[in-house]
């Protein structure tokens, strides 16, 4: 499942494409700059519509409105992807790397939970999208059939009110908001997750095997203290190597905050206004957004409670049984893992944690007062 969510964010012209023909490249990079401008375009006839309706005295429908910010948001991650297709090249290769891969059995069971975990996040989310869209068509044509005078909520320069100016009004507003709004952009997030749970799995992988570093070794002798990576020399190579992986999980994290951090940012902004909308008209609309933000905040916060482990599973390992040269080295890298650091947006002031998460539905809901002591009108 996850190279399908690969395959979707390169087929939407959102991931670069990689290929030994040249013009095949070049023809790409090209589909991804007229992506971006005809999402730009869709965002205006959204803006037009407004407009129109604010210069007739008509009520705002706000739906549209929160489409709108929906919009924006995608073409935030657009160009955050865009500006920034080195460093996603770069999180693959790491991903690709012999220093993600397991060196025992145990690593590869928390690969494989680590990569059951991606295909279940997917595959739910594409089954989801796939019915949501089916049920958009109905719906669409359904109220259609109960009100002659019901209008695809966008400016088109054609008449809408005739079926065939309907229906094709209708057809543009599906593939575009279906492929591209529907699962291109919900792949972006998705993307974050998938890129979480790696970075947890690896973080996993360190913390049990420093608990463990010292348990293989024998002390030969009961009656002298015997420090045992003097016995075995091996556990000053085992322990740079952990280190190096560290370092590499350090990077892997910068490298997503890089590809991503405008977009996360913008998207906070983004999903808080559409809740405001959504808890005040009640809706399910709810469940989508909220699910937006929870891709980022849980598993943002498992890279950050696994990060905080690597201090402890270096406290719960034997490091008593090493002499003062071994315990120098683990107390400074100790230091060093106090790093414990999520996806975060680029402003650097909203960490991307389960208290983030929190902090969201609670400053939806003080919108939600303000616009009900406001009695704002809402249709």
């Amino acid at each position: 499942m996850d190279v399908l969510r690969h395959k979707v964010l390169v087929w939407a012209g959102i991931y670069k494409f990689h290929s030994d023909n040249f013009y095949l490249g070049v023809c790409h990079d090209v589909y991804r700059v007229l992506v971006i401008v005809m999402i730009s375009l869709f965002s205006f006839q959204h803006i037009i519509y407004i407009y129109l309706c604010a210069v007739r005295g008509d009520d705002i429908q706000w739906n549209v409105v929160v489409l709108l910010i929906t919009l924006m948001s995608f073409i935030v991650k657009l160009v955050t992807v865009y500006v920034h297709s080195k460093d996603i090249d770069e999180i693959h290769d790491l991903i690709k790397a012999s220093m993600f891969g397991p060196t025992c059995t145990e690593d590869e069971n928390i690969l494989k939970k680590s990569e059951k975990q991606i295909n279940i996040l997917l595959k739910i989310a594409y089954i989801n999208l796939a019915v949501l869209n089916v049920s958009w068509i109905f719906f669409t044509i359904g109220h259609r059939l109960k009100n002659e005078s019901a209008v695809i909520p966008s400016y088109f320069p054609f008449d809408t009110n005739p079926w065939s100016g309907y229906l094709l009004a209708f057809l543009l507003e599906w593939v575009i908001l279906s492929i591209w709004c529907g699962f291109a952009l919900f792949s972006i997030d998705c993307s974050l997750a998938c890129y979480n749970i790696r970075a947890a799995s690896q973080l996993n992988i360190i913390n049990y095997h420093l608990e463990r570093m010292f348990d293989d070794v024998r002390v030969q002798s009961q009656k002298h203290f015997q420090y045992k990576d003097l016995l075995d020399r091996s556990l000053n190579h085992k322990f740079i190597y952990y280190v190096q992986r560290y370092q590499n999980i350090h990077r892997f994290i910068d490298n997503v905050n890089t590809a991503f951090s405008g977009g996360t940012a913008f998207q906070f902004f983004s999903v808080t206004a559409c809740l405001s909308y959504c808890v005040y008209k009640m809706s399910l609309l709810v469940l989508y957004y909220q699910v937006q933000n929870f891709l980022y905040c849980y598993f943002g916060n498992l890279v950050k409670s696994e990060s905080d482990l690597v201090c402890t599973s270096m406290y719960f390992s034997d490091w008593t049984s090493a002499s003062p040269r071994f315990r120098r080295q683990m107390l400074t890298r100790r230091d060093r893992a106090r790093w414990a650091r999520p996806i975060t947006p680029r402003v650097s002031i909203v960490p991307v944690t389960l208290a983030t998460f929190e902090e969201i539905l609670r400053l939806s809901y003080t919108f939600y007062t303000i616009m009900k002591s406001r009695n704002m009108t809402m249709n």
